[in-house]
């Protein structure tokens, strides 16, 4: 019965798990990748299951075989309407994955603006850092998400921050040559002249790698070799 419940939670099929559930079937069973009924449902956004499933005690602070909660799944899949159902149901809107990555880092990585803003608005730490010292920030910043970054800087993120390897979020985008959010970087004052742990600034970072715009603009902002 359990391979069932968890098959109707991934399938969506209201019906099915009520009525599974109402034989008594563990709603907190898990498959062997270690996803419970509410994770299936979460990764197929199946919002009125997923309440369901929550109402007859499904445990929202369950994890899987990575660390991973139905929180960070739904953020990491942009699911702003679970996202909301989780947090209301006790989420704990800091919990962390295996290495060390909030709801926040993963809406950020992925680009869901709605989600980040939604984050912030309940009291998410913009500047929450992972295992190897990466912040929601560095996350947008290498993907080039220039709104995002926006949204964090402009909630208090902090752009000097750095990670394992000594580099700001300005180093992380300006070496992926992403001009907009190198613009952004800029725009709230991050420091064009920081250097990581092998002593290369953004300017230096972009030259080498050939991004000859974002050489460009860092230049008409005042950076130096």
């Amino acid at each position: 019965m359990e391979e069932r419940l968890l098959a109707a939670a991934e399938s969506g099929d209201y019906d099915e798990v009520k009525r599974i559930l109402n034989e008594g079937t563990d709603v907190n069973c898990e498959g062997k990748d270690g996803l419970s009924p509410l994770m299936k449902a979460t990764l197929k956004n199946h919002v009125d299951v997923a309440k369901l499933l929550l109402d007859k005690g499904a445990q929202v602070a369950a994890r899987d075989n990575y660390g991973w909660t139905a929180l960070l799944w739904a953020a990491s899949l942009g699911n702003l309407d679970l996202v909301k159902v989780f947090l209301e149901k006790g989420a704990d809107l800091e919990i962390t994955d295996q290495y060390g990555a909030t709801a926040l880092m993963k809406a950020s990585r992925r680009c869901y603006p709605e989600v980040v803003r939604f984050l912030i608005q309940r009291g998410a730490n913009v500047n929450a850092v992972d295992g190897l010292g990466r912040t929601a920030l560095m996350r947008a910043a290498r993907r080039g998400y220039a709104d995002i970054a926006d949204l964090l800087l402009s909630n208090g993120a902090n752009p000097e921050l750095k990670d394992e390897y000594g580099a700001t979020s300005l180093i992380i985008s300006a070496s992926e040559g992403h001009v907009d959010t190198v613009k952004v970087l800029l725009d709230h004052k991050a420091d064009k002249h920081a250097k990581d742990k092998n002593g290369w600034t953004a300017w230096l970072w972009s030259f080498s790698a050939g991004h000859a715009d974002v050489v460009k603009l860092l230049k008409s902002y005042g950076a130096e070799y």
